[in-house]
């Protein structure tokens, strides 16, 4: 699935701003392991322990093993990669400014409440202006 391309509902792209900061922190993650483990490498078994029995029903090659793990860890960071680009793609459609600085400080994290006391509105005046902001993401 590309969420980059993807179309969605208000409340599909409401859950991918909710989940915006996750996504990027998760994505900072991956690539410092990523990036630090690229290059690496298993140390083959020798002496007693590489002629004894093996584990029946999966590979016991440590190195075949490690690259089904960085495959898996890469599909994840594409699949957070995608959700993310999906909201960075389309925020230049937000011209109002109020809007945008809600929607800017949802991004960052910050509580529907925290925003409100921040913009001096009420809270249920935020999620409004957010409905509006995921209609104007949509395609």
């Amino acid at each position: 699935m590309n969420y980059a391309t993807e179309d969605y509902s208000t409340e599909k792209i409401m859950e991918l701003i909710n989940n915006y900061p996750f996504y990027i922190s998760r994505i900072e993650e991956l690539r410092k392991k990523y990036s630090a483990e690229v290059g690496g490498s298993s140390t083959a078994q020798y002496g007693v322990e590489s002629v004894m029995p093996k584990a029946q029903g999966g590979s016991s090659d440590p190195v075949y093993n490690e690259i089904l793990r960085r495959v898996k860890m890469d599909k994840e960071l594409s699949r957070l990669e995608s959700k993310a680009r999906y909201i960075q793609n389309r925020w230049d459609r937000i011209t109002d400014e109020r809007m945008a600085i809600i929607f800017n400080l949802r991004l960052s994290g910050m509580t529907y409440l925290k925003i409100a006391e921040e913009v001096d509105i009420s809270a249920q005046r935020v999620y409004q202006v957010m409905q509006d902001v995921c209609l104007l993401l949509t395609d």
